[in-house]
């Protein structure tokens, strides 16, 4: 399912933090959002998956308005992965990624074997098959992360939202998630802070900065040097990596865009 994000405008009491956001999130591509810290990500992302209503546009689900579906309808078709989360479940991981299964049941409806198969796939998707029984609380927060991830693989969805997915997950772990994004070839919108990992993960970038959409399109066009010079601050060369042809940012962290051995905004 595609998502279309039009003329989006979003705030808390009274503070515009996102105005006028138009984006796509193509059907079975992983589209990322990428910008500085403040700029409007997770913000945008809270509109995608109902937590937060917009003071103006709307967001669409194959065309329809998430406002026209009931909470349990669009949490069959939009699963999420946020970064405010609680740490404190006194349940089991497998408890945890069951709550997954919450869209398709009843009030009262017991766990069936559809949904027991549906936990542990999820789970092996992961890395994480054979600790269903432990505590949730007690895990890493790697392993939380991961279990996150399998409750939100769990509500069988057409489209995820995630919300800087790779947060306290280790180089290997980083790259496994983002290969099993990859591979499940659903409709993903991702923020993500790791400029790199965006420029690999994802077929399309939107670059926020100050709550609105300055550049949108395929990484290799959408990453210059220009663009991250005056977006993140920063002196950077765009190279092909040299393992997988991907656009590879090379930043200068001697000296912000700005700074004197910068040579000018911009530049390199």
């Amino acid at each position: 399912m595609r998502i279309d994000i039009e003329d989006l405008h979003l705030g808390y009491a009274g503070r515009t933090v996102v105005a006028g956001a138009r984006l796509v999130a193509a059907q079975g591509e992983i589209t990322g959002l990428v910008g500085p810290n403040g700029s409007g990500k997770s913000t945008l992302l809270r509109a995608v998956y109902r937590h937060l209503r917009p003071a103006a546009g709307r967001v669409l689900l194959a065309g329809t308005d998430l406002r026209e579906l009931s909470p349990a309808r669009s949490a069959r078709h939009i699963a999420a992965l946020p970064q405010e989360r609680g740490d404190d479940f006194e349940l089991t991981v497998g408890e945890v990624v069951a709550m997954g299964r919450t869209p398709y049941k009843r009030a009262f409806a017991g766990e069936d074997a559809t949904d027991r198969d549906t936990v542990a796939r999820a789970l092996a998707d992961v890395g994480m098959a054979g600790h269903a029984g432990r505590r949730f609380a007690a895990l890493s927060g790697g392993e939380r992360q991961r279990v996150l991830l399998a409750r939100a693989f769990a509500q069988s969805p057409d489209v995820l939202v995630l919300d800087e997915p790779t947060n306290h997950l280790d180089v290997r772990h980083q790259v496994e998630l983002l290969a099993l994004l990859r591979a499940q070839r659903r409709t993903t919108l991702v923020s993500l802070h790791d400029i790199n990992a965006a420029a690999s993960v994802c077929d399309r970038l939107h670059v926020l900065h100050a709550g609105t959409v300055v550049a949108s399109g395929p990484p290799r066009e959408v990453l210059t040097p220009a663009l991250l010079a005056e977006v993140f601050g920063v002196r950077a060369a765009v190279v092909e990596h040299p393992l997988t042809g991907d656009p590879l940012i090379a930043v200068d962290h001697r000296a912000p865009a700005d700074g004197p051995s910068a040579g000018g905004r911009g530049q390199g």
